[in-house]
């Protein structure tokens, strides 16, 4: 696909567009399945709140202050009842997780061939489940599981780990985009790798990023005003616009 340089966030958008025009359908079905998982989950944390809400009012029902209601709840019951079913859910959570960034991942390496005009034609019974098909479902999951760990202990740090899993965040953000092109030349050398080559494509990138991906802030909006219906445009337009940026990047077009 022909590039300008210096591309502005509205030029990246056009170029995602563009690579969505033709079969669109079948361009939204490579997202189907997380799509789906991420409804599942949804379910699952919904299913697990609604249990914990009834099993603490339950507990507390006929209490008027907040001292009587401490001294009311059943502890025995929110360890053996309660906190399995939190744990459980958490769980289940997890593991959908890990099979919702797989399936996003494989396809974010589908939509980065059909932005380079490198596939030809989409077969979705190949292209949904490539991660498994061409072995690279174990990279995936542990780059995935290491940004995260890194998140989760920064969470927990005051002031200077929230800032830098901002700054992480950022500087990590195009790691699958990277994967892909090192798995794809056979040039891949570990998650830390992966995450330096993204950290070095960023410098002086962050702050364009950042912009970049809050242009899209109102479709987060109408997604939650239209129960997620909104999803089939906007999860396909905004994961193809983030292949623009990248493409856009390693071109140095912006």
């Amino acid at each position: 696909m022909r590039r300008n340089t210096n591309m502005t966030s509205s030029e990246l958008k056009i170029e995602a567009r563009q690579a969505l025009k033709e079969n669109f359908l079948q361009k939204l079905l490579l997202l189907i399945v997380p799509l789906l998982f991420s409804v599942l989950n949804d379910r699952a944390t919904k299913f697990s709140s609604d249990n914990l809400n009834h099993e603490v009012q339950t507990s507390v029902s006929g209490v008027s202050n907040a001292t009587d209601t401490v001294a009311a709840i059943d502890w025995g019951v929110v360890l053996y009842t309660i906190v399995p079913i939190v744990l459980i859910a958490m769980l289940i959570s997890f593991i959908i997780s890990i099979f919702i960034e797989v399936f996003q991942t494989a396809a974010m390496f589908n939509y980065l061939d059909i932005f380079r005009d490198e596939k030809e034609e989409i077969n979705l019974s190949e292209d949904i489940f490539r991660a498994f098909k061409e072995g690279y479902f174990w990279k995936i999951v542990g780059l995935t599981l290491s940004i995260s760990l890194i998140m989760l202990i920064l969470l927990f740090i005051p002031i200077i780990g929230w800032v830098l899993m901002v700054y992480f965040g950022l500087s990590w953000s195009q790691a699958t985009y990277v994967l892909y092109d090192k798995l794809k030349n056979d040039d891949y050398q570990g998650i830390w790798d992966v995450l330096n080559t993204s950290k070095e494509l960023m410098v002086g990138y962050k702050f364009r990023y950042f912009l970049f991906l809050l242009t899209f802030i109102g479709w987060f909006f109408l997604d939650a005003i239209t129960f997620g219906l909104s999803r089939i445009w906007s999860k396909p337009f905004m994961t193809m616009s983030m292949v623009s940026f990248y493409e856009a990047r390693i071109q140095d077009r912006l």
